[in-house]
Formats: C-alpha cells, sequence, structure tokens
C-alpha cells in the first residue's frame, strides 16, 4: 500500500517536471527567475522583465546533471536582489552579468 502511494507521489512529480509551460502559458524558467527574484529580496518584478532576462540567457531546460540551472540567470537574480536591497527604490534596475560562457550581458528588470 505504501508503495502505491509513493509510487503515485513520484508519477506526479515526474509528470509536472516534464512540462515546460506554466498553467498561464508562461514558460517554467520565467517562473523560476520572477519568484526567485521577489521571494528572495522582494523585488516586484514585471512579467516583461522576467521573459527578457530568460530570452537574454537562453537557460536550458535541467535535463543533465552538469546544468541543473544556468549560471547566467542565477547570477542575474543575485545581482537584482544585490541592488535592490542596497536602498534603490527605482522603477527600473539595470544589471551587466556574465553569462555561462562569460559573455558579459546587460539586462533591465523594472518593477510592477
Amino acid at each position: 500500500m505504501k508503495f502505491r502511494i509513493l509510487g503515485v507521489v513520484a508519477l506526479s512529480f515526474a509528470v509536472a517536471g516534464c512540462t515546460h509551460t506554466a498553467p498561464d502559458g508562461r514558460p517554467l524558467v520565467q517562473h523560476f527567475f520572477r519568484n526567485l527574484v521577489m521571494n528572495g529580496c522582494g523585488f516586484q518584478m514585471t512579467w516583461e522583465s522576467a521573459k527578457e532576462a530568460t530570452d537574454t540567457f537562453k537557460p536550458v531546460i535541467p535535463t543533465d546533471r552538469e546544468r541543473l540551472t544556468d549560471r547566467g540567470l542565477m547570477r542575474a537574480a543575485i545581482a537584482v536582489c544585490g541592488k535592490a536591497q542596497s536602498g534603490r527604490k527605482s522603477k527600473a534596475i539595470e544589471v551587466e552579468v556574465p553569462d555561462s560562457g562569460g559573455v558579459l550581458r546587460k539586462i533591465v528588470v523594472e518593477r510592477e
């Protein structure tokens, strides 16, 4: 009985992991980046800013163990939180962050 419940839970996680879009049609990586910044430092960013950031860094879907997350996207979230927590109350935050290949990329993240 317990193995059956465990199997159902494992199957539901597998199905949830295979879908790359959220119920509202946006890619999961946009939800991940936006929620990471919003919950991590309280910066209420727009969906357009999350789309711009994820399109700039073009993260891979985490299927292989070596590249569980895109380093550039994580660095961007950390940089945005660093500038947001430094007391800046501006409408937009501009950060330059190297992507996974070491190329410097610039994104602008706006508040809602």
